[in-house]
């Protein structure tokens, strides 16, 4: 959703603005026995430019001549300011036409051609998050043509990467599905040709529950298309993703479980593909700044009706080794040691447990969901509450 820009426009009077535009993506559970390990995949990673509106001293390649009224009439400035709003509005494909208009009346403005190419930035992980792989290859290609001085040039190449080799590995799948899901495989592996209905039933028996505890119906609602369930062997799972050995799933926009053989593993991808799925919720009605302690709590806590077994590993795995909730704040994608990936999920699912236990349900959604209108989680807790969340997190680090 698709993982969109959720940021204020600012304009800006001498120079342009940087920004990070956050984008959260989830990962998959571990195995019964062992310690949650559920994998977050990294967000693919957008751009750390906004596009930026012309005003009064501002510049447009050349300052721009002001007329009566404080009014710039540079070319191509009216044009960049509209399409800067509707890149605001997520009016993606519009507010290209009119940066390549600004574009064509200055070829050689250094801001028109950075505007342009973060448009074709965000609107290519659109492409990706709605299943046009290719178009957003394209896309992506053609932004980093426009301006090979991004300084997340070398984030967006891995990206690209990423996205040839998910490209390649799709390359001969078929797809089923319904009004809530299309399903992705390779037609080769019987498991998955014969009993495709069977994951089927499982992603709408599994969303129907997360619709109940959200409260929330995100598909049917018009808040993302159906979701895209990839099911692949480890190797090119591993390849597409990026991620570790350790991961077992991801969520990219699309959710993404590796499974060697559907039926032996029947338990481990069930849990995996509804970890996942709790995360495309929470993307589709939280947005990208949820905590990666929250979400990979949530997305542990949700997945299995009887969370119980999966606390009894958390509580051994942990034991009295906590990180600073500080540390827990961004995805774990990025940790190299999969222990320390355990225990960050382990803490997770206890510290999401705990606030559930006290507070119920509708503080912790609401937590959650509270992402999307820029509130921090500790901030809507202490207004349900008027508890600081830090005493809830020392009361479960002293249990």
């Amino acid at each position: 959703m698709p993982r969109r820009a959720r940021s204020s426009l600012v304009v800006l009077g001498i120079a342009l603005t940087l920004f990070l535009l956050l984008r959260s993506r989830g990962g998959g559970g571990g195995e019964r026995g062992r310690a949650p390990e559920p994998p977050r995949s990294e967000p693919p990673p957008a751009s750390t430019r906004r596009p930026v509106t012309v005003g009064t001293g501002a510049t447009a390649g050349a300052r721009p001549r002001v007329e009566r009224g404080g009014v710039p009439s540079a070319p191509g400035v009216e044009d960049n300011n509209r399409a800067v709003g509707l890149l605001g509005e997520g009016r993606t494909a519009e507010a290209i036409v009119l940066f390549e208009s600004a574009r064509a009346a200055d070829p050689d403005s250094l801001l028109y051609r950075r505007n342009l190419a973060e448009a074709r930035v965000r609107l290519a992980l659109q492409d990706h998050d709605e299943g046009r792989v290719r178009a957003a290859l394209e896309g992506l290609d053609a932004a980093l043509a426009l301006a090979p001085d991004r300084e997340d040039l070398e984030a967006l190449a891995a990206l690209r990467e990423r996205w040839r080799a998910e490209l390649d590995a799709e390359a001969d799948f078929v797809s089923e599905g319904s009004d809530l899901f299309t399903l992705l495989f390779d037609a080769e592996r019987s498991d998955l040709l014969h009993d495709s209905q069977t994951v089927l039933d499982h992603l709408e028996t599994a969303y129907e529950r997360l619709r109940g505890w959200f409260g929330r119906d995100p598909v049917r609602e018009g808040l993302r298309g159906p979701i895209r369930v990839v099911l692949q062997e480890a190797d090119d799972f591993h390849r597409v993703t990026g991620l570790g050995d350790w991961a077992g799933g991801a969520f990219d926009g699309t959710v993404r479980v590796a499974v060697g053989d559907l039926g032996r593993e029947g338990a481990r991808w069930r849990r995996t593909a509804s970890h996942e799925l709790v995360h495309a919720f929470l993307d589709a009605l939280a947005g990208p700044s949820v905590p990666g302690w929250l979400a990979e709590g949530l997305a542990q806590l949700l997945a299995d009706p009887d969370p119980s077994p999966a606390l009894e590993r958390a509580d051994h795995v942990l034991g009295e080794a906590f990180f600073p909730l500080d540390r827990l704040g961004a995805s774990f994608a990025g940790w190299s040691d999969p222990k320390e990936v355990r225990r960050a999920y382990a803490e997770s699912l206890l510290l999401t447990a705990a606030l559930r236990r006290e507070y119920g349900d509708d503080v912790l959604r609401r937590m959650a969901v509270g992402c999307a209108d820029g509130r921090s989680p500790s901030e809507t807790f202490e207004e349900l509450t008027s508890v600081p969340l830090e005493l809830v997190v020392d009361g479960v680090r002293t249990r």
